[in-house]
């Protein structure tokens, strides 16, 4: 395997996490835990400040933070964040703006269960791991395949093993490309900004692990 480095310090590899798990969590739809933490957006978007990653546009963070500042109660923040995510990527007349599956972006007819699934699929299983909190959905789903780096990072580091650190880093530079498709679909969206600002943020999280090619 090629050998990769990814020098970050302890506390930013910290921050690296938890802004993987909340990219995942943002993927998976709103809930009502994720919600309330939105409504302290300093708290939420710390880890992503402190990473000072090239974030594109430059005041992505700035727009996330405006984009939730509205709100505040999580409730109604909860409601319309569910009403996007299902505009956006579930049902909506016409057809949904971007599929939340990498199988779409690598087929002409956008199929469903594709290669990529079938890839993710021998991955979980050749690490142990399944989908029983999601088992309804294909396993290439954005954030399954997010928890999955998030476990490849997690464990390199906790275990100081630098081949699972190779793993993440290959890794997230072959989801880098049809993510960055996924967030072009969305780019545009003006009616609710938050998922595209935080697709930008999710391209630059993994552009940063990529970095760490040598």
């Amino acid at each position: 395997m090629k050998k990769y480095t990814l020098s970050l310090s302890t506390s930013q590899q910290t921050f690296l996490l938890e802004g993987i798990g909340k990219m995942c969590r943002a993927f998976w739809g709103p809930d009502s835990d994720q919600c309330e933490e939105m409504l302290r957006p300093d708290a939420y978007l710390r880890p992503f400040k402190e990473l000072v990653v090239n974030y594109a546009p430059p005041d992505v963070l700035r727009q996330l933070r405006a984009a939730v500042g509205n709100f505040t109660a999580a409730d109604a923040l909860f409601y319309h964040l569910e009403e996007e995510y299902i505009r956006l990527f579930i049902n909506a007349r016409g057809g949904i703006a971007a599929p939340l599956y990498e199988s779409c972006y690598v087929s002409e007819n956008a199929i469903l269960m594709g290669q990529p699934a079938m890839m993710m699929k021998k991955r979980l299983e050749s690490e142990g791991l399944s989908l029983t909190s999601h088992s309804n959905d294909p396993p290439d789903h954005l954030s399954v395949e997010l928890e999955y780096l998030y476990f490849l990072l997690s464990k390199g580091w906790s275990d100081a093993d630098p081949v699972f650190i190779d793993k993440a880093v290959l890794y997230a530079s072959e989801i880098l490309p049809w993510i960055n498709a996924f967030r072009q679909r969305i780019i545009n969206e003006r009616q609710s900004p938050f998922y595209p600002l935080v697709a930008s943020v999710l391209c630059d999280l993994l552009r940063l692990i990529c970095e760490g090619e040598t």
